[in-house]
């Protein structure tokens, strides 16, 4: 017999086996399906995350309070609160060369309302120069002034959404709104901006962050501080330019001293893009466990196989097939099954993750579905190569029967 003929032989025995043949290929369709889906999640995943970083500019600049490596996490990452980064630092920094605009950030999340509306939003203690920085524009009234900033004025700008909630009948421009009990002014409404970095740029207040330091958080230091360049040639001298400054101002004569950390939007998405590939790797090593059980699967069915066609496997024996013969169509029929249960599992994965991006993209992301054929492929020669590993054993079980006691067999 030819190995056609194998591959029909092992057909029609899974064909009149349907309910078994199933059975067999549902471990390897769950394992398959997970690995796909996992494998196609994570790249729309990293392409988000990604993509949203670089929706920032190319030649924005963060500094950080907290010494961190140029490939870890800053040192806010792990609780760790260093307050020695002022408004005075970020002003500083600002007026460097090639520095287009830059800004300082006081950020915390507070109850805020406004007559019988109430939310927890956002509140954004920002300088006038925050819409030059991360290039938004104001849709209704105006943005803050320097002359809020140097005044601690209560004024606010309401993000899009929040304008809505608070206010969804009318303007908000004119009205007050309560922050930790005091009112604010509210001046101006900005543009519609979507979700970056998965945070809805829409839900948040902005206020001076003079007032945002006295008022709201009751600091002297300032989170972080965002500085936009002329050109995105110019963000590695300006980043050289921004550590020797502050090391001045802060009296570090030593680098490995430094108590803050200065990254690019180039640095983030290497950075994010190491993290989330990593994870994505780790997914899928975990989801490729289910694999090993759908081949364990294969194994303890052929086995049952095995027994059933004890007698069919005696009887061919005595006309004269060879235990090779019999070996190869046992090892056949497995691997059909996996691959099948392999193919079955691909479309079933892309299906699951195309769904999925439905999900992602109705919580307001900018989700693309990305069906990644190379893990595809791995995914059926892996799923084939189980079933030829795992049939080994049940195939060497059949070729070894001795035909007289196979035939006697009941």
């Amino acid at each position: 017999m030819s190995a056609v003929a194998d591959l029909k032989y092992s057909l029609h025995t899974l064909a009149a086996a349907k309910g078994r043949t199933f059975l067999t290929m549902l471990g390897v369709v769950i394992g398959v399906a997970s690995v796909i889906a996992i494998s196609s999640i994570g790249s729309s995943a990293q392409e988000l995350v990604v993509g949203q970083v670089s929706s920032l500019g190319s030649n924005v600049i963060g500094v950080i309070p907290g010494a961190s490596s140029d490939s870890g996490p800053p040192a806010s990452a792990f609780g760790i609160v260093t307050k020695t980064f002022t408004l005075d630092d970020v002003k500083a920094l600002s007026a460097l060369p090639h520095v287009d605009a830059g800004s300082a950030y006081v950020r915390s999340s507070h109850p805020v309302s406004m007559r019988s509306q109430s939310i927890t939003t956002l509140i954004n203690g920002v300088n006038e120069t925050v819409t030059d920085v991360e290039d938004f524009d104001v849709s209704e009234g105006r943005f803050i002034s320097s002359q809020d900033v140097s005044g601690y004025g209560r004024v606010a700008v309401l993000g899009h959404s929040v304008a809505e909630r608070l206010s969804p009948f009318e303007s908000p421009i004119g009205r007050t709104v309560r922050i930790k009990g005091i009112d604010f002014l509210v001046i101006g409404a900005v543009a519609e901006r979507g979700t970056v970095f998965f945070q809805d740029q829409d839900d948040q207040i902005f206020i001076p962050v003079t007032t945002a330091q006295k008022l709201i958080s009751g600091m002297n230091h300032v989170h972080f501080g965002r500085f936009r360049t002329d050109d995105a040639a110019n963000v590695s001298a300006v980043k050289e330019d921004i550590k020797r400054t502050l090391r001045r101002r802060h009296n570090v004569s030593d680098p490995t001293k430094d108590d803050f950390s200065v990254r690019s939007t180039d640095q983030a998405i290497d950075i994010l893009g190491n993290v989330t590939g990593a994870v994505n790797i780790f997914l899928l090593l975990v989801t490729a466990i289910s694999l090993l059980v759908g081949g364990v699967n294969i194994m303890n069915i052929m086995y049952v196989a095995v027994r059933e066609r004890t007698r069919e496997i005696g009887l061919r024996k005595a006309l004269g097939a060879r235990p090779e013969r019999i070996l190869a169509q046992f090892l056949v029929e497995s691997a059909v099954i996996s691959f099948i249960g392999g193919f079955l599992g691909v479309i079933a994965g892309f299906g699951l993750a195309y769904a999925a991006s439905f999900g992602v993209k109705a919580l307001g992301y900018d989700w693309t579905y990305l069906a990644p054929l190379g893990p595809a492929a791995i995914a059926l020669a892996v799923s084939a190569g189980i079933g030829l590993v795992f049939g080994i054993a049940p195939a060497v079980t059949a070729s070894r029967l001795d035909p007289i006691e196979a035939l006697r067999y009941e």
